[in-house]
């Protein structure tokens, strides 16, 4: 279930890390935070509410709910997210699983009461995400700088990550045998965030 959180397979990731970060992780004991989150819960919890629950306290908190709240505030906008009031959560955590998922269909409950007030055409139509197009950037317009600013060169000269490893990487994904469009995408900031701050 923890798996289901990964952007990429840890043996991929360990492949990425050239001489400076092998040496200073070498003695390190890693102790992931959703393993502790899991050992908290009873044993006898269903795994969709696992995997809820990972969402809500890992997912949302570390990740969609603070870029919303940095994105909106740097343009001004305050967000609110109504969905969210810790009573309704309690509810909501509360209902059996039958009421939260139906088959491949989630929210079965919320979508069940809102038939009253919406036509299904709404209420069940697919999901779209409101994410960058980073894939296709990546693959597509940012190639050339994805080609430079990763070369063998400049990740040999700075040593955080292994060339070869980083190579394969890239390589694999254009070739659509693996999605690392954000693994890719990390390690483009890091270096271009060391070259600003570093590099000075």
């Amino acid at each position: 279930m923890v798996s289901y959180f990964n952007w990429i397979e840890p043996s991929i990731v360990s492949s990425l890390a050239g001489p400076l970060i092998k040496e200073e992780l070498k003695d390190c004991k890693t102790a992931n935070p959703l393993m502790r989150s899991l050992a908290r819960l009873p044993k006898d919890v269903p795994a969709l509410n696992r995997m809820l629950y990972l969402e809500t306290r890992h997912f949302l908190a570390d990740h969609n709910l603070n870029y919303t709240d940095k994105m909106s505030m740097a343009v001004g906008v305050e967000v609110r997210v109504p969905l969210l009031d810790p009573d309704l959560i309690a509810l909501a955590a509360s209902l059996p699983t039958k009421f939260k998922q139906n088959g491949s269909s989630g929210k079965w409950i919320f979508k069940k009461a809102a038939e009253s007030y919406l036509p299904n055409s709404i209420i069940y139509r697919p999901k779209t995400g409101f994410g960058a197009p980073i894939r296709r950037w990546l693959r597509v317009e940012l190639k050339p700088m994805v080609d430079d600013v990763l070369s063998e060169a400049c990740l040999r000269g700075r040593g955080l990550f292994d060339p070869v490893g980083v190579r394969e990487l890239i390589e694999m994904d254009r070739l659509g045998k693996i999605d690392a469009a954000y693994t890719i995408f990390s390690i483009i900031c890091i270096e271009l965030w060391c070259r600003i701050f570093l590099d000075r």
